[in-house]
């Protein structure tokens, strides 16, 4: 459904995916959808025997020994920001785990008692690199989670607050407070939720014209240097524009660009290079993008149509939809 906003329409239509699970994985993974996030229920599993023998438990930064109930973790990644849509986090994706003593640790003032860096596996499972092991007693803990959507190591966080993060990177984030751990093995399900923003463009031909490809597109992008609270998630909003565009990913007629959130009446400019109308010589469009209800928000996937006339570039509609993956060059994967 559209809804008209000065000389913009807003789509207030989403887009839900439907992803499918196979073998045993996928009994892990349905599970986890269905404790959503953030449960106090835990899927246990009591194999008996010794299940701290191998590989690095967590332990507290103060060296204190590590207890014996082993938790791991599956992960989803959410494509819709305030939606239950979600599929496994892609395989060879790093995961960064912390843990703190629940309702007693404050992630601003203390060190987390166990801290480990994980790689996804199929379905969404992840394993501890260097055979990393999470170990932790009965009781409950504060869980976050964050990833870069990549094979790249997170970013690092001292106090609860990140170093200095970038654009054109999509940040993910997940919390969850008082977790009860109570068995020898516990597998916690993480819903990652994308801390960055998106802007995406469909490219159309108006009257007249005949598009043939796109040879670049640059976009303006807030100034980066924003941190992330480790406690909520949230990237603090750029306010002004970097000094110099970054350029889009391209896929056929289709444009995406992630980045840092953003808070802002002043448009965006949107320069285009075109082939068209079989004409040897590009044409060059450079036009300024309004920002919906000035603000670009975290976990938004603002998807804007683009129609190109002879002399003009007009934007008929802007919605937000399904988070845009990106291949390993930063172009746009479509469809969703």
């Amino acid at each position: 459904m559209l809804r008209e906003s000065g000389k913009h329409l807003i789509s207030d239509s989403h887009t839900m995916k439907t992803t499918r699970f196979t073998g045993m994985l996928s009994l892990l993974a349905a599970a986890a959808l269905l404790l959503g996030g953030c449960s106090k229920t835990t899927i246990t599993i009591d194999e008996g025997g010794n299940t701290s023998s191998q590989g690095s438990s967590g332990s507290s930064d103060d060296g204190t020994a590590a207890a014996d109930n082993l938790v791991g973790f599956h992960a989803t990644v959410e494509s819709i920001n305030m939606t239950r849509s979600m599929s496994p986090i892609a395989e060879g994706t790093v995961v960064r785990i912390f843990a703190y003593h629940g309702g007693t640790d404050e992630t601003h003032s203390t060190s987390p008692m166990a801290r480990g860096t994980y790689t996804a596996q199929q379905a969404g499972m992840l394993t501890g690199q260097s055979g990393y092991k999470m170990y932790l007693s009965n009781g409950t803990f504060d869980f976050y989670a964050v990833s870069t959507n990549n094979d790249l190591v997170p970013p690092t966080f001292q106090m609860g607050t990140s170093v200095a993060l970038s654009n054109g990177v999509d940040y993910l984030w997940w919390g969850c407070a008082d977790y009860e751990i109570d068995g020898s093995q516990v597998t916690v399900p993480i819903v990652l939720n994308h801390s960055a923003t998106q802007v995406c463009f469909e490219i159309q031909a108006g009257t007249g014209v005949v598009l043939q490809s796109i040879a670049s597109a640059t976009i303006t992008v807030p100034q980066p240097g924003a941190s992330m609270d480790l406690t909520t998630g949230i990237i603090t909003p750029a306010t002004e524009y970097a000094t110099q565009p970054a350029a889009m990913g391209i896929n056929g007629m289709k444009l995406q660009y992630t980045m840092l959130p953003l808070q802002t009446t002043s448009p965006m400019t949107l320069t285009l290079t075109l082939n068209m109308n079989y004409d040897p010589t590009p044409h060059v469009y450079t036009v300024q993008v309004p920002v919906p209800d000035g603000e670009l928000q975290a976990g938004n996937s603002y998807q804007y149509l683009a129609v190109i006339d002879a002399n003009t570039v007009t934007f008929p509609s802007v919605g937000v939809t399904d988070w845009v993956d990106v291949d390993e060059t930063g172009n746009p994967l479509y469809p969703h």
